[in-house]
Parts: structure tokens; sequence; C-alpha cells
């Protein structure tokens, strides 16, 4: 009897493994994290390295502890320190943990239907970074170098408190792909590491670069005098109007014809670092403010499934709490 069983066992596992590959069945796989290429390593010093590693490390464990990939490979890397150039008078280091959601998929090109591979690449991703906001322009716990050719920073939305945390916006990265972000910044308390540029500041700032033009160019004086006259009118303004934050049409810049909205169609708003934010006895190492990122491509399973549970696994409040430590 107990051969018949052991016959019928193996029966069921040729069965099993020859079935064909479906990609219903390869939702349902369990995944694994795997180190994937690691980032580079630049302007850190040795024992701030290896702090900043065991924040890594908090986070990684945070994750695995809590998620649990399905029909997918999670690919893990890490990247730190900072550029030499990027910033002056830096006060924490900058560095990230990133996740890719790489898909099992069916292998077509196998006479072996069974067969599978990992996707090579993938459009949904997460990364938790510490001491920097990735935008329009990178913002790091630095002031702005004095020969930047702006003399600001661009963001496309003003972060919104919610759940007691920072929601900067969600955003349709791709207009021809369903690929979508959503961030969240995680700060001390209702504080935020930059500040906003008023509408005085931004057109004093329009102002030097336009009479810099004109130095450079002296035949283009006669154009650009519009734009000084449209600075020179707006500068008349009461301190009311002028304190207001600055949120520009991009193709404006320097060209200044007027001020819009928020959420204008090309519009940013022009925010600098706000060094009073950081808490200046702490080394460089320590995470003074967390971005969370979460990139997924809609309309597919195994992304928005594991994107959802890698949510769940985030904790902000543990994050929270590792600030300044």
């Amino acid at each position: 009897m107990k051969y018949f069983f052991l016959t019928v066992l193996l029966f069921i596992s040729v069965i099993a493994y020859s079935q064909d590959c479906s990609k219903e069945l390869l939702r349902e796989k369990p995944g694994k994290f795997k180190a994937g290429q690691q980032g580079s390593i630049a302007n850190v010093s040795a024992a701030d390295l290896a702090k900043e590693k065991l924040v890594i490390a908090a986070i990684h464990k945070m994750v695995t502890a809590n998620y649990k990939p399905t029909g997918c490979e999670i690919s893990y890397s890490t990247v730190f320190g900072k550029s030499a150039v990027a910033g002056q008078g830096w006060v924490a280091d900058p560095y990230h943990y990133a996740m890719y959601v790489l898909r099992y998929l069916c292998d077509g090109s196998s006479k072996d239907k069974s067969k599978y591979y990992v996707d090579v690449s993938t459009p949904t991703t997460v990364n938790i970074t510490a001491n920097v906001i990735y935008a329009l322009n990178n913002l790091y716990a630095a002031n702005i170098p004095a020969d930047d050719f702006r003399g600001y920073l661009k963001l496309k939305i003003m972060p919104v408190k919610k759940e007691g945390y920072y929601f900067m916006g969600e955003e349709k990265v791709d207009y021809n792909s369903p690929i979508y972000e959503y961030r969240w910044l995680i700060t001390y308390n209702d504080t935020l590491p930059f500040s906003y540029l008023t509408r005085k500041e931004y057109l004093l700032i329009q102002k030097k670069r336009l009479e810099n033009d004109v130095k450079d160019n002296p035949g283009e004086k006669s154009y650009l005098e519009k734009y000084f006259k449209n600075i020179n009118d707006y500068l008349t303004k009461p301190e009311t109007e002028l304190s207001k934050s600055a949120i520009c049409n991009w193709n404006e810049e320097q060209r200044f014809e007027k001020f819009v909205e928020e959420g204008t169609k090309g519009s940013f708003i022009a925010v600098k670092p706000n060094l009073d934010y950081y808490h200046k006895k702490s080394p460089k190492s320590s995470p003074q403010f967390f971005t969370v990122v979460y990139k997924v491509s809609k309309g597919d399973a195994v992304f928005e499934v594991n994107i959802e549970a890698i949510k769940k696994a985030v904790d902000f409040a543990m994050l929270k709490n590792m600030l300044g430590k």
C-alpha cells in the first residue's frame, strides 16, 4: 500500500512540474528579497558611513519583517554620499534605500513550457531616502552653491499634512503609460527642511539674472527691457502681495510675465533649503528627514498587490522615531 501512495505522489509531482507556465500561477508564487547592484559611496566619512549603513539595515529589517513578496523578486540597493559640488555647508549626508519589484514571467522562448524567469527591469519601485528630496531639483541638507545658475530649487506641489505626515502629491509620471508616483515627507513635528521663496525674493533673483544677461550680451538690452519693466512694476506692489509664495511658470523663468496659482499646468513653486530646520549638533549620519516615494504601474496585479503590501510594511511612525538619532 505504501508503494501505491508513493507512486501517486510521484505522479502528482510530475504533473505539477510539467504544467505549462501561467501568469495566474506565477502571481501566487512566493517571492524573495535579493541584493541587487549597489550604488555609489562618495564623500562620506568612514564613521558616518558605518552609522548610515545601520539606518539602512533597520529600514530593510522593518520591510522584510512585515512583507513577503508574491509573484516577484524584490531587488534592493543602496546609495551613500554626495556630490562635492551639489551643496555648501552640509549639515547631513544624503543616502537611500531602493526596492525594485521584478515580476516572475513565463519564458515563451523555452521549449520547456514550465519555465519562467525574473524580469530584468521594472516601472514599480519604492525609494526611502534620508536627508534629500529628489524633485525637479534635488533638495539637500546644504545651502545652494553660490555659483548655482538658478539660485533656488523647484517643487511641483506644496506638501499637505495628512495622517500626521506630509503628503507631497500624486503624479502621473509617464503620459503614455499608467505609471504614478506618490510622495511622502517625514519630518520633525510640523516643520519643513525648506522654505518658500517670496515673490519679492524671486523677482530680485530674476532681475539679477537679467542684468547679467545684458552684461554678457549688450545687444539684448532692448529685447529684455519689457521683462525689466514687468519686474519693476511688480516690485511696487504692497508688501502683502510681495510676501506671498512665488509660484511661477516654467517657461517664464528669467522672462517674467506673471505669477500663477498652484497646480497651473507647467508651474513650479520656488523654494530654498532651510538649514534652521536641522539639529546642528547631530552627526552628518543622522537621518533628519525621510522621503518615501512609491512608484507603480497600475493595471498589473503583481505590481499593485506588492506595492500595497509594501505600503503596509513601511512604518512611518518608526521612521519618524529614527530622526535625529
